[in-house]
């Protein structure tokens, strides 16, 4: 009776476990996400870059790896992952403490945390669980928010820009998406036949250090732009970081403008020429 019941225990606990899905963990190197950001507006604005694993950085005792931006080179953040939990956390650039970024074990109805809800109160809430095919195998994924399309993948991370913040259910955010993913230098996202070349290349202005001052930066929450008339600049943006447009104008020749009024938040400042040409500048208003 005892063999019997020890048998019957064994069986249960093989077959248990041969229904426990297989975890994907997230990648510690040799990873790159190529992204794809549209903001409307006239003109509408749109860009095109690579985030890879840079590599690896201690802190507090844990080893991160460094997630960045290729052309241009901007510091996204270092994160590790707790394999056994199924959780991923990060330490934003300019931060000292992480936070938590990505969970792989919630359920229809939890409440999505952590830092890529930061950036709202109204929090997202998983819909639905499923699969999805990445490279030869079906990976798990959480879909969070159906007015954006954002889903959390296994071994991928957020298809909403990776480390975006979510809009949640704000009117007209831009739209960040994955255009593909690959690791070991072999793309296994959305397929395995797409292009996923690094993307080193932008459409820069050249211009000198005496065309364009922005002063001061950071500032009191009130910025100048003071730019030269050779640029033929036609409009200055400024968005947050979830790439939601705060200030807009156009020139109409002038070359000075002043914005005043905000708040303490990192800023995207873009300054538009005739041919649609691009300058980025990244300032802070810290009132």
């Amino acid at each position: 009776m005892k063999k019997l019941l020890f048998l019957i225990s064994a069986l249960f606990t093989l077959s248990s476990l041969a229904q426990q899905p297989v975890y994907f963990p997230f990648p510690e190197s040799n990873a790159q996400w190529n992204m794809h950001m549209l903001q409307m507006g006239w003109p509408p604005l749109e860009k095109k870059y690579s985030i890879i694993i840079s590599g690896d950085t201690l802190i507090n005792g844990f080893l991160y790896q460094k997630l960045t931006i290729v052309n241009p080179v901007w510091y996204k953040g270092a994160i590790r992952q707790d394999t056994i939990n199924r959780k991923v956390y990060i330490i934003p650039p300019a931060a000292a403490t992480e936070e938590l970024l990505y969970d792989f074990t919630m359920h229809v109805g939890d409440t999505v945390k952590g830092y890529i809800e930061n950036y709202l109160n109204t929090k997202d809430i998983v819909e639905n669980i499923d699969t999805v095919l990445v490279g030869n195998n079906y990976r798990k994924r959480w879909k969070i928010n159906s007015g954006y399309n954002i889903y959390f993948i296994e071994g991928i991370g957020s298809t909403y820009g990776l480390v975006e913040y979510s809009p949640g259910t704000m009117v007209d955010a831009a739209d960040f998406s994955i255009s593909c993913f690959r690791q070991n230098s072999i793309t296994i996202y959305p397929d395995t036949i797409t292009n996923c070349g690094l993307i080193t290349s932008a459409k820069p202005i050249e211009i000198q250090n005496d065309q364009l001052r922005i002063y001061p930066n950071p500032s009191n929450g009130s910025f100048t732009i003071e730019f030269d008339k050779s640029l033929n600049i036609k409009e200055i943006r400024l968005t947050d970081l979830l790439g939601k447009i705060v200030f807009q104008q156009q020139t109409d020749n002038r070359t000075k403008i002043e914005i005043t009024n905000l708040r303490n938040e990192i800023y995207i400042l873009t300054i538009i020429d005739k041919d649609n040409l691009l300058i980025n500048k990244k300032i802070i208003s810290c009132p």
